[in-house]
């Protein structure tokens, strides 16, 4: 029980506790996501609205207001 107590009273920043648990930090998570995605949408057809926009393959345009 001892033991215990003095982990928990031990300041430990993320970097440690990550190293403990042998975790990825939340930063690696969401670029291994972001990749992830980018991947799935690489691979979509050419005509979907998401791959457009990554492409940037122009669309309608909006017309300008005469004011």
């Amino acid at each position: 029980m001892t033991i215990k107590r003095k982990c928990f009273l031990e300041s430990k920043n993320n970097q440690k506790l990550y190293n403990i648990l042998q975790s990825p930090g939340i930063v690696m998570v969401i670029e291994v996501q972001r990749l992830q995605w980018l991947g799935d949408v690489v691979r979509m057809d050419g005509e979907r609205t998401v791959r457009e926009s990554l492409e940037g393959t122009p669309g309608r345009e909006r017309k300008r207001k005469n004011i």
